[in-house]
């Protein structure tokens, strides 16, 4: 008897959140399913998924992006989609695909639109809750109920933004949250004179760097000497982002403390040896997987809250958390565990156990597989 075959809409093929939570989910995936990944653009998430043993296309881009609705973007846009969905029809008619998966808000035009031409069901992974203007959110969320039967959220934050957007998806909406392959801590890190700070994520909007900058400095005027580790690229579109960082570091008196790490592909060594990990995301994570790394490798995590977040971390236990975009809270709490370590560790071991009972990955493979199989309407 064949296996049912799913097709997996994913609009970008690096290894950030979205990318590697797709990976967390293939193996248990392909063990069910025929997986065919069709990824608007390859990169090294997309090699991942072949070596894991996905089939992966590579068709014309038909991710929402902001320039595709302004007016030199959207004629451009909807020719790529159309493009798409030729190639895409051409491999349904071979394969016969019993269900699509499509991961993330970026493809979220195309998979409605494959569910309502093809009638195959259509799951949705949404990860995040972008800012975009109201008209573009109605006509996503349109789309979205039209052709969508199963929506799964990362977090409780990302489904209530979910069903503010789309009260009618209350009902197909579900949250699993992400699990990753723990990475095994190192031994704790020797003693320093100074607080090792770690922080991973790409130099975004949303990201908030300069607050944790500004926190640094207000540390070091009190006598605290810091270390500031960044891990991250940077779009082109946000170059300015990154000058104006390097600007603020120079100015503040940090640039023999901080280091630019750039991407780096290895989750353990952007935590080994550090004391605390910190997410000053300027507006609340839906779920942040920078939480979970942080916290299996032993170290307390200081994040911006309420959101996703506040899900991974129990506030005052694994972690704390502080309002957005606010250094002076940010300033308090990295200065109430700077002389601490014994609480630094009780901290990161209950958040090693917290990490191994609830995010680790083939639980959250096996759910993410289960709910296809349902989507699908097939017996497990």
């Amino acid at each position: 008897m064949s296996r049912p075959r799913l097709l997996l809409l994913q609009s970008s093929a690096e290894l950030y959140g979205s990318d590697r939570t797709m990976l967390n989910a293939l193996p248990e995936l392909v063990e069910t399913f025929d997986v065919t990944l069709a990824v608007a653009r390859d990169g090294p998430a997309a090699e991942r998924a072949r070596v894991i043993g996905a089939d992966v296309v590579v068709v014309p881009d038909f991710a929402i992006r902001r320039s595709n609705f302004r007016p030199l973007g959207l004629v451009p846009w909807l020719a790529r989609i159309a493009r798409a969905v030729l190639r895409l029809r051409r491999l349904h008619r071979r394969r016969r695909f019993d269900v699509i998966y499509t991961n993330t808000l970026t493809p979220s035009m195309i998979g409605p639109l494959l569910r309502l031409v093809w009638r195959v069901p259509n799951l949705l992974h949404v990860h995040e809750s972008p800012e975009a203007n109201a008209a573009v959110r109605r006509v996503i969320f349109l789309a979205i109920r039209a052709g969508t039967d199963v929506v799964v959220c990362n977090s409780e934050a990302t489904r209530t933004y979910v069903i503010a957007n789309g009260p009618a998806l209350a009902d197909r909406s579900v949250v699993v949250h992400n699990g990753i392959d723990l990475p095994e801590p190192t031994d704790p890190p020797t003693p320093a004179d100074r607080l090792r700070i770690t922080c991973v994520g790409r130099i975004h909007p949303k990201k908030g760097q300069w607050v944790l900058v500004e926190a640094a400095e207000a540390l070091v005027r009190d006598g605290i000497q810091v270390e500031l580790h960044f891990y991250g690229d940077h779009l082109p579109q946000h170059q300015s982002i990154r000058d104006d960082l390097l600007r603020q570091v120079d100015e503040a008196g940090l640039a023999k403390c901080v280091t630019w790490h750039g991407f780096v592909d290895d989750t353990a060594a952007m935590y080994r040896d550090r004391d605390i990990a910190v997410v000053p995301s300027v507006m609340p994570e839906e779920f942040s997987l920078v939480c979970v790394e942080a916290q299996s490798m032993r170290l307390p995590v200081i994040a911006t809250g309420p959101g996703g977040a506040s899900e991974v971390i129990v506030d005052g236990e694994t972690g704390l958390i502080v309002p957005p975009d606010d250094a002076a809270a940010l300033t308090k709490a990295l200065a109430s565990l700077a002389d601490d370590p014994d609480r630094r560790a009780t901290m990161g071991a209950l958040g090693r156990e917290r990490m191994e009972a609830l995010f680790s990955r083939a639980p959250f493979g096996q759910r993410m597989r289960d709910l296809c199989l349902e989507t699908a309407r097939l017996d497990r």
